[in-house]
């Protein structure tokens, strides 16, 4: 149990001395205020309750949390000694906590920290009671440093067309585990972020692909470079478009990005070509100018291809495809050729010594089903939601899925 502001207010006007405050933002809390609809007011409250609950029990008993309009405030009585990486693990923390509900999935969280003076807290003192925007002056505050995170901001504060970065998390159902997420570009369009992809070939926008690209590598490349800042490593998975790669520009632009991570990390970046998985021969080529840069490589097939002959020049380390629709609205899973052909293509990956992975699952009993033909990796509505920062690395069993689609 942590103090209560004002035994805390009182304490630090005595001693008189400067503050070490740790701010907590919660990003994306626009999509879950979306998501709840009518139950949003009752949703927050047990956002905020939980929230509140799970950082006073790691805070020692003199310090304080508050809950604010965008997040939580921690109060310290006695800083850690490194403020900045106790708020960036508690962070971390935090947002897998808010991973295992279906609730709060979806929401991302942001540390910073900070110093000020015992006089400048008393203003929380009539904040407390409820959550309300607090402001703190921070006139010693130094600026943001390179290792920081990159931040984000809710969809509300974008405009039409604008693109921005979200993260797919990926379950390794052998290790029950999230292990992988996947940097993707959504497009705003009528005050929502959709996926930059689907978006094009809907007609619904008419950014460029090249745009999305850009975006999710980038993304992926900050996201990359604050961690290894902070010693820290992440798997991230992005996709590129053949249209971009094969446009001499687009492709020269691609490759220097790609060229300023630390040539160590660069394995740690799972990369694709979108737009010819019916193209098995210049998938491969393609891939293969990507592998001198060296990346990680993925190749995406149609459903139940078991032919992979065409990428045995390439070291090709993930096999991923898109999960069939439901074959009506009964469906009980995977018909039986189609489980077959999964377990005959996971049996080609494995010959060339790859994974396979099972993007947009819509149903928990097709995942079971491919689960069961051995495939490892899988995303998608039925697994875990996109997010605007990456999930942590957390131990989610079938379950703990189960639990939260039911509750969803």
């Amino acid at each position: 149990m942590t103090a209560d502001l004002k035994t805390f207010i009182k304490r630090a006007m005595a001693r008189g001395e400067r503050i070490d405050v740790g701010q907590f933002r919660l990003v994306n809390l626009t999509a879950v205020r979306e998501k709840a609809g009518e139950h949003w007011p009752s949703t927050k409250k047990k956002v905020f309750a939980a929230g509140t609950q799970f950082l006073a029990k790691r805070l020692a008993d003199e310090d304080a949390v508050i809950p604010c309009e965008e997040g939580f405030l921690v109060l310290f009585a006695r800083p850690p000694d490194d403020p900045a990486a106790f708020l960036s693990a508690l962070g971390e923390a935090l947002m897998a906590f808010f991973l295992g509900s279906p609730e709060s999935a979806e929401i991302g969280v942001e540390s910073e920290a900070s110093r000020v003076a015992a006089d400048e807290i008393t203003q929380l003192a009539t904040a407390s009671a409820a959550p309300t925007p607090i402001h703190i002056k921070t006139p010693e505050a130094k600026p943001a440093e390179p290792s920081r995170l990159p931040r984000t901001r809710p969809v509300s504060e974008y405009q039409d067309e604008d693109v921005l970065a979200h993260y797919r998390p990926l379950w390794d159902a052998h290790k029950q585990v999230i292990a992988i997420n996947a940097a993707l570009a959504k497009v705003v369009v009528g005050g929502r972020a959709l996926e930059g992809r689907r978006a094009i070939a809907t007609g619904m926008s008419k950014v460029s692909q090249f745009d999305l690209d850009t975006c999710a590598l980038d993304a992926a490349i900050s996201m990359m470079t604050a961690l290894a800042r902070k010693q820290k490593r992440i798997t991230l998975r992005i996709a590129l478009h053949a249209s971009s790669w094969s446009d001499r520009e687009h492709r020269s632009a691609l490759s220097a990005r790609i060229e300023s991570l630390p040539e160590p990390a660069r394995k740690s970046l799972l990369v694709r070509i979108d737009g010819l998985t019916d193209q098995p021969q210049a998938q491969a080529a393609a891939l293969a100018e990507l592998g001198q840069l060296g990346v990680g490589l993925m190749a995406e097939i149609p459903f139940g291809e078991t032919g992979l002959d065409a990428f045995s020049a390439c070291p090709i380390s993930l096999f991923a495809c898109a999960s069939p629709a439901p074959s009506n609205a009964n469906s009980e899973g995977l018909m039986d050729h189609d489980a077959r052909a999964l377990n005959q293509m996971v049996r080609s990956a494995a010959a060339h010594k790859a994974a396979t992975y099972l993007h947009d699952v819509r149903d928990l009993l097709v995942l079971k089903a491919a689960m069961a033909s051995g495939v490892r990796f899988f995303s998608g509505q039925s697994v875990v939601p996109d997010r605007p920062a990456p999930a942590p690395g957390q131990a989610i069993s079938m379950v703990d899925l189960y639990r939260m689609h039911k509750v969803a």
